[in-house]
């Protein structure tokens, strides 16, 4: 049978949306990547749009379309990815693919089976949107690239993956994403709601939103798609009834002469039910096949012969606009109409259909997303047997290729099964404890830590007493869960896991104990980290497992260094590297924490080296993004420390959408808060503090690095907008009875020591405290940064010169802060000599880093003390009459967004000019500048 087109509705009411959209593709064009994120109701026309920018581009433009899909109880694993390579193989083929992606190319073999190797893959499917994505950017570098990903509503982990590596892309490549998002299908709980808000707040990407068309729009729209439309009852009728949406324009405007329906179903099905009956008959099977039926499984399913009867069918079907082809398959015009159809299957034609389609897909090979639709035409049959080895069997390959939002949904929906079916155990090959294990790892993986440990805890009372190692085993799994969801009781499923663990289980044991190691390691434990360490690593060799001694010995080696031992703590690192061989796991875990102590410790270049070499290593062996963020986020903080913030923004900027919510998300957040309110932008650092501070502190309950780190920017934060009392209350955690190690306990005292001041000058009780605090600095003195942080403790309080925290070696922004305090002293102490010449210095090194808080500061203070005169500082230029429109709307306590819609310009240059008004006004926040615009007002 031959299958036809079906030809897309004019555009009516949409020049504001396609101008924005053109604007979009000349700056991709002009090498400024872009994604726009295309977001409305169903049937709104946001594919209608898109296709009309795709269908202006230019000769050379190469445009790669995915599209997500749902199977009806969750996404289909990589639809969203498939229909890209599927384009990409097309226009360079499958030796260009394989030269742009570089290593690990194998992994899209998933996508597409050209690019498949012979073998086993080296790498894991997790790695498809990366290496996906890198070879995107690499043709896009070398000719202009419009990626098209549709219905993100529907998307996998690995479409939203996709979605935001392609948002990482610096500035070179010709590269434009579309993304369109059915708005209404996102709820608050949906995984991409999270993904689109952080890429809009860090403007990797902007929205736009495509509303319903008025009335005379639609009027326009019904005589384009109609010549003998007339003005009349027929066509008032149409435009209530349509209310404005396009699709449900095009529906009604071939019924303007009959009585309309009132429900949305019957609206759907208007054309539908206008069919022949065999028509309608292959219209319900369509939809049962899926988001659509390809005409291979069509025939497997009902038979070549029956197919090819049904073919009038199919062209009814096709010219009344019902059904859509393309790439030999059919398709609903529109999901609605798919989902209206799909309800109107009869129950036993329901379990016909779908049982069909089941037995036809499983003899197609065992592909995640084949073996996870088998899955869901299974469950619709109502075949509950089948259903749950299915739903087993997709949900085990979906957690080795962890492809995690499908794992649990196939998962969860196998523990839904498991008591309604006869002798689970023998269908499935495993034990409900077993399942239980397994679902609550893909939890873990997606961060519902709450439901992973409540599951986990169950399979750990169910677990047989027969199978001490497998108990082990999952008493380790849990402890991860408890630690990520900032429970307490990660020491003692350890504990219990090795008290549990067999002796001849040599790799059992091993596991456990670099578990433990690596929890006191991140736990501020450090005596109990070298313990477990030292023996984990002697369990491993003697198991011959270098990858776990590596991991071992690398908690051992940070504990170390934390216990001060820093000549031991080095030469455990270069154990732990030699032991890792070859080993990704193991290197990454070296790379990582081994830049990190670098970076504690003061020796900011080599932090930056060690960085930079795991960063070159995981892009040659084709690691994940998730394990090179971790090294590229030690790279970000050298760049801090060596005062190269401009790019150290960037690459957060880039990162922080890119990374999936976790632990290493907080400490990143963490990071960047600090950075922004240190480069003067307060507003967004304390906006950001304010939604995430309980999350923040709740995974540092159980990871020092985090929970010092979060309350050293609490505390400056709570400093800059002058609440004393949270200073204190975020600096208190290092005089508590948690032992931090020295180099964060000396980092927490530096701000300490400026709070205690504070509240010193208030009055405050708290101000009594200092001989404490002071007490804190015990055991820190062979730490090589102890000069710096105990010269600014001392400073802060007046104990002692700024000079010696100008000298010291220690962080970059430091000696701009330390001459601005300087300077400060020096104009209440009258010299206004020297405090012009020590705040001219702060303005200049500031200035060369990026500190714009600094910058703000000592500017102003030279100009209250009218120091500028003469100077090398000069007065701010005035405001603009444009900046003055902004600040007064700035005064009213308007947002960014808010001043954008006022003023008819867009959000980006309003902040562009709320930066400019900053500068101009030498102060640090939207409030301060206010202020001064009243009072000048």
């Amino acid at each position: 049978m031959r299958l036809m087109a079906h030809l897309a509705a004019t555009l009516v009411g949409r020049a504001a949306e396609l101008a924005a959209l053109d604007a979009a593709l000349t700056d991709a064009l002009a090498g400024r990547p872009r994604t726009v994120l295309v977001t409305g109701e169903a049937g709104i026309g946001k594919t209608r749009l898109v296709g009309e920018l795709t269908a202006r581009v230019a000769a050379g433009t190469v445009t790669l379309r995915g599209q997500c899909a749902d199977s009806g109880t969750g996404p289909v694993p990589f639809a969203g990815l498939t229909g890209v390579a599927g384009d990409l193989v097309a226009a360079v083929g499958a030796d260009g693919v394989r030269d742009l992606a570089g290593p690990g190319t194998e992994v899209l073999g998933v996508l597409a089976p050209s690019l498949a190797a012979d073998g086993t893959r080296g790498v894991e499917d997790a790695l498809v949107p990366e290496v996906l994505a890198r070879a995107v950017t690499a043709l896009a570098a070398q000719q202009p690239v419009v990626v098209v990903l549709e219905d993100l509503h529907w998307s996998d982990d690995a479409a939203r993956a996709l979605l935001t590596r392609l948002t990482r892309v610096a500035p070179g490549p010709c590269l434009l994403v579309l993304a369109t998002v059915r708005s209404d299908d996102v709820g608050r709980a949906h995984p991409l709601r999270a993904v689109l808000a952080e890429l809009e707040r860090s403007r990797a990407a902007e929205r736009l939103a495509v509303g319903r068309l008025d009335d005379a729009q639609v009027r326009d729209l019904a005589r384009a798609l109609r010549e003998d439309v007339d003005a009349g009852p027929g066509l008032d009728d149409l435009v209530a009834r349509s209310e404005g949406v396009p699709f449900f324009v095009e529906e009604l405007v071939g019924f303007l002469d009959t009585a309309l329906p009132d429900s949305l179903r019957d609206l759907l099905l208007l054309r539908y039910t206008r069919l022949s009956h065999q028509a309608q008959e292959l219209c319900r099977v369509v939809a049962a096949a899926g988001h659509s039926a390809p005409h291979a499984l069509l025939a497997a399913a009902l038979g070549a012969d029956a197919l090819d009867d049904a073919e009038a069918a199919a062209r009814e079907c096709v010219e009344t606009g019902v059904l859509v082809v393309a790439d030999d398959r059919y398709a609903f015009r529109h999901a609605l109409v798919r989902e209206a159809v799909d309800a109107e299957l009869l129950p036993s034609e329901s379990r016909r259909l779908h049982t069909a389609f089941a037995q036809a897909l499983e003899q197609h090979p065992p592909a995640l997303a084949t073996l996870a639709e088998v899955a869901d035409h299974w469950y619709r049959a109502r075949v509950l047997d089948k259903a749950l080895a299915s739903a087993v069997a997709a949900h085990a390959v979906a957690e080795a290729d962890l492809a995690t939002s499908t794992a649990v949904t196939l998962g969860e929906r196998a523990l839904q099964l498991w008591d309604v079916v006869a002798e689970p155990e023998a269908l499935t090959g495993i034990g409900h404890h077993e399942l239980l294990a397994s679902v609550a790892r893909t939890l873990r993986g997606a961060t519902l830590l709450d439901r992973s440990l409540a599951l986990g805890r169950q399979a750990l009372d169910e677990w047989p007493d027969d199978d001490p190692s497998g108990l082990a085993r999952a008493l380790e799994s849990a402890a991860r869960s408890a630690s990520q969801a900032a429970s307490d009781e990660a020491p003692a499923l350890l504990e219990r896991a090795l008290a549990v663990v067999p002796d001849d289980d040599l790799e059992g044991r091993a596991t456990v104990l670099q578990a433990k190691a690596r929890l006191g390691m991140l736990g501020g434990r450090p005596e109990e980290a070298i313990a477990a360490g030292t023996e984990g690593l002697a369990v491993a060799l003697a198991a011959g497992d270098h990858v776990t001694a590596s991991i071992a010995v690398n908690a051992r080696a940070t504990a170390r260094v934390n216990t001060c031992d820093l000549e031991g703590g080095l030469a455990d690192f270069e154990l732990a590297r030699r032991y890792a061989g070859e080993s990704w796991q193991a290197l990454s875990r070296y790379y990582t924490n081994a830049s990190d102590v670098a970076l504690t410790t003061g020796d900011y270049e080599r932090g930056l080296a060690l960085a930079a070499e795991g960063a070159e290593a995981a892009r040659r062996v084709g690691a994940g993004w998730g394990s090179r963020a971790m090294i590229e986020g030690n790279m970000a903080e050298a760049n801090i420390a060596l005062g190269r913030w401009a790019e150290a923004s960037a690459w957060y900027e880039l990162a922080v959408p890119a990374v999936a919510p976790s632990t290493f998300a907080v400490y990143l957040t963490v990071n960047q808060a600090w950075l922004r309110l240190w480069q003067g932008r307060t507003d967004e650092a304390q906006a950001t503090a304010s939604a995430r501070r309980s999350l923040w502190l709740r995974h540092g309950a159980n990871e020092e690095q985090i929970v010092v780190g979060a309350s050293r920017t609490l505390a400056e934060l709570a400093l800059e907008r002058g609440d004393v009392a949270a200073a204190l209350d975020a600096v208190a955690v290092v005089v508590g009875p948690r032992p931090l190690a020295p180099g964060y306990r000396l980092l927490l005292l530096g701000v300490a020591g400026r709070a205690l001041a504070a509240a010193r000058a208030a009055g405050l009780a708290a101000g009594a405290d200092i001989p404490v605090y002071r007490a804190a600095f015990a055991g820190t003195e062979r730490w090589p940064l102890y000069p710096v942080w105990s010269a600014l403790f001392a400073a802060e309080l007046g104990e002692g010169p700024w000079q010696a925290v100008v000298d010291a070696h220690g962080p970059a922004h430091l000696r701009p802060y330390a001459l601005w305090r300087d300077g400060e002293a020096l104009v209440d102490a009258g010299d206004r000599a020297a405090a012009r010449d020590r705040l001219e210095a702060a303005v200049a090194e500031a200035e060369h880093i990026g500190a714009g808080l600094v910058t703000a500061k000592a500017r102003a203070l030279l100009r209250r003390a009218g120091l500028t005169a003469g100077g090398r500082v000069t007065a701010p230029d005035a405001l603009t009459a444009r900046e003055e429109q902004v600040l007064a709307l700035v005064a009213e306590g308007l947002t960014n967004g808010q001043i954008a819609a006022r003023l008819f310009i867009s959000v980006k240059t309003v902040s562009v000019h709320v930066s400019a008004i900053l500068r101009k006004l030498g102060v640090s926040s939207r409030t301060e500048a206010a202020l001064k615009g009243v009072r000048k007002g």
